[in-house]
């Protein structure tokens, strides 16, 4: 079994009674619903959570779909969306 540490956290009031209250309504213990909540917290600002990885692999699919159906269908369009997208990109993000 993996070992485990004690840390005692502070929490504001409304925060704890709601954590209580998530882990009653879920039916597991306070320590295991930080836990989660914890985890969750480490993947998101790592940039690996699983919601992420489906979120990225979604939009990319999405967008070569796309630019395939494009290339395809109205070839004559391509180049002129690529460059208006650069346009864009640099307008509106500082750079591509």
């Amino acid at each position: 079994m993996t070992e485990t540490v004690l840390i005692s956290v502070r929490l504001p009031g409304p925060i704890a009674e709601a954590a209580n209250a998530a882990a009653v309504s879920r039916n597991i213990s306070r320590s295991k619903l930080l836990r989660i909540a914890i985890e969750r917290f480490i993947d998101d600002i790592s940039g690996s959570s699983e919601q992420d990885r489906r979120r990225q692999f979604s939009s990319e699919y999405t967008f070569l779909a796309l630019d395939l159906i494009v290339q395809r269908e109205y070839p004559e369009v391509h180049t002129e969306l690529l460059t208006e997208a650069e346009r864009r990109m640099e307008a509106f993000h500082g750079g591509a």
